[in-house]
């Protein structure tokens, strides 16, 4: 968004029209004894100089007050303290925002940690911004957006707020599942659930004014459903209740509709898992699953798989893994299986393992294509569990020529899961599964797991296949100035691929312009590219609500337990080179970083945000210490990985 398209709704005064209101302000600061600053300069952490980063390039030109965030009526999060950042496009300005002096940059940058402006009219607020520099003044009163508030009636009376009434668009249930329904209302009433077949108790929670009745599904099914639906088992039924509120003398009620189809838990309905073009996305042949409807993603299972479904809340569909196992998926990603689908089982017979240079593949003929889960306990092992299957498995083949595959084994484990253990003679680097249909309903599984690229023990990096992957856009971080964040991590992932080539290694760049590309595109490109490791390029910011001052620095993300060790020394090169504070290493529920195929971590070397990392970030040479700490932390990995791989080779030699 340019600058004048976000000031649309942004009303200011122009230089040199407001002395006299620049002057009031001041005072009012001063009368009150309040002389606070609503900003300050990134602290150093202890131990580093301040001189890590490099000086920020002053600037001098007319006052000009920009906001860059929160933009022009956009709805924040939080109600009470928030930062605003922005800039004066002048470094030689002093600026107040709501009477408190927030301190500018040399560059005119500017970050404030202020209270949220009350608001004026509806949810509407503004913060005040006035700069001077000697008399020429700047102002800016510039809008947002407070967070929604919720309905609140006439104290004493009985009302309740009818958007809080949660009911799904569509639920699918066991007959012996218990249902929860719930609203808001006037607390300490006395609440009912009112249905065709009489009154269900409802009680308050110990939030006060939250009323929530929990009901077993087949009961609520026959209070609830017309006469003429009662009998309709596996159909959905549209049921009628209303939540009823009462003082003893006066009473409220709301109407809702419930969509309930109960379901045969002898007859489970049977989806295949699909997964339709994504045009922000892409696509990666995986669908992700939950434990819970909108829970962080668990599982990755291969498009093609069959499940019974023993549940659905709106948009989600609950999987039936084991008795005592559910994944969640959503809707789009399901179609119905034939009406005559039984459910998907299959044993599992004799296993052959083929070792390839770069893989060690096997292949396992199915009777369906089942729900899979893969697990990695240690650094070469990786265990595949097989839900509703049966072992039959009398033989293994750990294949010919290769002492890769250590051993094997495998256990049956109650509710029909088959686990299969497969112990490596050396680092795990990566896996991926994927279904091939055969005949009628049966199905191949192709369980992959990548092996450990010959490594250079005089140079790690030389011939090795490193993806660099500046992220965004779209969406991405915006500094004070307005430098966006795809743009500072294109510059360092370019830095990132000369040094690569220079030492020797053959660095794949996945994005070379501004065009957004989307996680799957970026991730499958890896892939097709033949790429070893993966490594996400990026600058943080913080969300709404979080003080910024202390809480700058550097961090890295994996998902993978065979990613881990990656992380770790890509952070320690960070640290080495730029010298922020050191924020950690993450296990994080990210996209590019749930990639199986090859370690990948996701760095957030910087903070967007943060007027001397943003200035900072524009410095090619600031880049390229990024860059060389990357660098310097991927050799490391591959060093370690070597040394471990040979630690390995003497352990199974000495056994």
């Amino acid at each position: 968004m340019t600058d004048t398209e976000s000031k649309m709704n942004t009303y200011r005064r122009r230089p040199g029209s407001e002395a006299a209101l620049l002057a009031c302000a001041a005072f009012a600061i001063l009368a009150s004894g309040c002389a606070s600053t609503g900003g300050q300069q990134s602290a150093a952490p202890p131990g580093v100089l301040e001189s890590t980063l490099p000086p920020i390039p002053p600037v001098t030109g007319p006052l000009d007050l920009y906001v860059e965030y929160p933009d022009s009526l956009q709805r924040i999060a939080v109600s009470d303290t928030n930062f605003i950042h922005g800039t004066v496009r002048t470094g030689d300005a002093t600026l107040i925002i709501d009477g408190a002096f927030v301190e500018v940059q040399p560059n005119g940058a500017f970050i404030g940690w202020l209270p949220v402006p009350r608001a004026t009219a509806g949810d509407t607020a503004y913060y005040q911004l006035i700069a001077r520099r000697g008399d020429d003044v700047d102002t800016l009163s510039h809008p947002i957006l407070l967070p929604s508030v919720p309905f609140e009636g006439e104290p004493g009376t009985p009302w309740i707020d009818s958007a809080s009434v949660n009911v799904p668009a569509e639920r699918w249930a066991l007959p012996d599942e218990e249902l929860t329904v719930s609203f808001r209302g006037a607390p300490g009433m006395q609440a009912w659930l009112q249905a065709r077949s009489g009154r269900m108790p409802v009680v308050e929670s110990p939030v006060a004014g939250r009323y929530v009745a929990r009901i077993q599904a087949a009961e609520f099914h026959g209070a609830a459903c017309t006469a003429d639906a009662c009998d309709w088992l596996g159909e959905t039924v549209v049921l009628s209740a209303a939540f009823v509120l009462s003082d003893g003398t006066d009473e409220t009620r709301r109407e809702f509709e419930y969509p309930l189809r109960l379901l045969d838990p002898k007859r489970l309905p049977v989806v295949e898992l699909v997964e339709l073009p994504d045009s922000i996305s892409g696509t990666n042949g995986i669908v992700v699953g939950r434990p819970l409807p909108f829970g962080p993603f668990r599982w990755r299972f291969p498009v093609g798989t069959r499940a019974e479904v023993d549940g659905k809340d709106g948009e989600r569909v609950r999987l039936r893994l084991a008795p005592d196992l559910n994944a969640w998926v959503g809707v789009d990603d399901t179609q119905p299986a034939a009406p005559n689908a039984v459910p998907p089982r299959s044993l599992v017979g004799d296993l052959r393992f083929s070792v390839r240079a770069d893989r060690i593949e096997l292949r396992i003929p199915l009777s369906a294509a089942l729900p899979l889960q893969v697990d990695e306990p240690d650094g070469r092992t990786v265990e595949l569990t097989l839900f509703g299957a049966i072992g039959h498995t009398d033989r293994v083949a750990l294949g010919s020529g290769s002492r890769a595959v250590e051993d094997v084994r495998w256990v049956q484990l109650p509710g029909n899961r088959y686990k299969l253990t497969v112990t490596l003679a050396e680092p795990v680097w990566g896996f991926r599964t994927a279904y091939r249909p055969l005949d009628g309903d049966r199905a191949e599984l192709v369980f992959e797991i990548r092996r450990m690229p010959p490594i250079d023990p005089l140079n790690p990096l030389a011939g090795r296949r490193i993806v660099i992957d500046p992220g965004h856009p779209g969406a991405g971080a915006t500094g004070p100035t307005g430098y966006y964040e795809g743009h500072a991590n294109l510059g360092i992932g370019f830095a990132l691929e000369r040094m690569l080539a220079d030492a020797g290694a053959d660095p794949i760049l996945i994005r070379r312009d501004t065009l957004p590309m989307g996680l799957y595109e970026r991730t499958t490109a890896a892939i097709e590219a033949g790429g070893e490791l993966y490594i996400s390029i990026h600058n943080n910011a913080l969300p709404d609500g979080v003080r910024p001052f202390g809480q700058e620095g550097t961090s890295t993300y994996y998902y993978h337990p065979h990613s881990r060790h990656l992380a770790t020394t890509v952070q320690e090169g960070m640290l080495d080179t730029m010298r922020l504070r050191d924020l950690g290493v993450y296990w994080g529920n990210l996209a590019v970083c749930r990639m199986a195929w090859m370690p990948s971590i996701l760095t957030e070397g910087a903070f967007m945000m943060m007027p001397d990392h943003e200035a900072a970030l524009k410095d090619p040479e600031f880049q390229a210490r990024y860059a060389r700490g990357v660098m310097e932390g991927i050799r490391d990995f591959l060093a370690a990985a070597l040394h471990t791989s040979g630690e390995m080779s003497v352990a199974g030699a000495a056994r």
